[in-house]
């Protein structure tokens, strides 16, 4: 494991722009565990205020429940096109995503983000990696994210549906319009410029027909919708992305309650294509 420091946000999308890594890792090439830290991290308010608007989170004292995922996003693409991560870092797909929010984290607060990146773990489709987040404040652990990422095998598709895929009956309906240009705007709140997600030109540079909602936008904006239905204290997000939010875009939000909290569906404006499946419920 090396703890070192993190080059600047352009150095590291020019190096996983250029990068000639395979898509998976080699045969019998042995796991990896990388990790990145940074301490007396704070929060931008102009920054985060732009963020609460592209994502719909009420202004308040402390930061918004996915807003620490923005702070380690530098730390996050240091792992990702470090040298010794065996494969290339566009084309990873954001598979699951989980965090805990131990405690309230206030805007002011100073923090210690500690990122861990190691896999790969073999899987159907291809290679998953594992890329561990965590917000420390006052010596304390406050926040745990815990991402799984796909590096897809050449040839492999998405798979066939999850089970458990179909929404409860009566769960309550909400729809939201999407624009185009969601994807540059979360951009510039959270510092994640992936192409993929810029417009329609250069997401076809990678295979996409339009731009795509960035994955983190679709769980904050649905954090965002859910968190005020949850009382006061710590929270876990859970959730599964299964296809990509094509811009500009009208989707479907379904929620429903579960116990100790609600889960919840984003569809596409019909209701049937899943892009996002979780739950949002309190902790002990």
């Amino acid at each position: 494991m090396r703890v070192t420091p993190s080059p600047g946000p352009w150095t590291a999308y020019a190096r996983a722009l250029l990068s000639r890594k395979p898509r998976v890792a080699a045969p019998g090439q042995g796991g990896f565990a990388l990790e990145r830290r940074a301490a007396g991290i704070r929060c931008d308010p102009r920054r985060l205020a732009t963020y609460r608007d592209v994502c719909g989170f009420a202004a308040g004292p402390d930061l918004p429940v996915t807003y620490p995922h923005v702070l380690a996003w530098p730390l996050h693409l240091a792992l990702l096109t470090a040298p010794e991560l065996p494969v290339r870092a566009l084309g990873l797909v954001h598979l699951r995503n989980r965090i805990d929010a131990l405690r309230p984290l206030p805007e002011g607060v100073p923090l210690e983000l500690r990122a861990r990146l190691s896999g790969p773990r073999e899987a159907g489709r291809g290679q998953e990696l594992d890329l561990v987040t965590e917000a420390w404040a006052a010596g304390e652990l406050a926040w745990q994210e815990e991402a799984v990422l796909l590096a897809r095998r050449p040839g492999a598709g998405r798979g066939p549906p999850a089970p458990g895929d179909a929404d409860p009956a009566g769960a309550d309906e909400r729809r939201w319009e999407v624009p185009a240009a969601t994807g540059r705007r979360y951009a510039r709140a959270s510092g994640d410029f992936n192409p993929i997600h810029l417009s329609a030109l250069t997401a076809r540079a990678f295979g996409f027909e339009r731009a795509i909602a960035h994955g983190m936008w679709s769980l904050a904006r649905i954090a965002a919708e859910l968190g005020p239905g949850l009382p006061p204290g710590p929270v876990r997000l859970d959730a599964s992305f299964r296809a990509p939010v094509l811009l500009p875009a009208a989707v479907t939000l379904r929620r429903w309650e579960i116990a100790e909290g609600l889960g919840f569906a984003l569809r596409d404006r019909g209701g049937s294509r899943p892009h996002v499946l979780g739950a949002l419920t309190t902790r002990p």
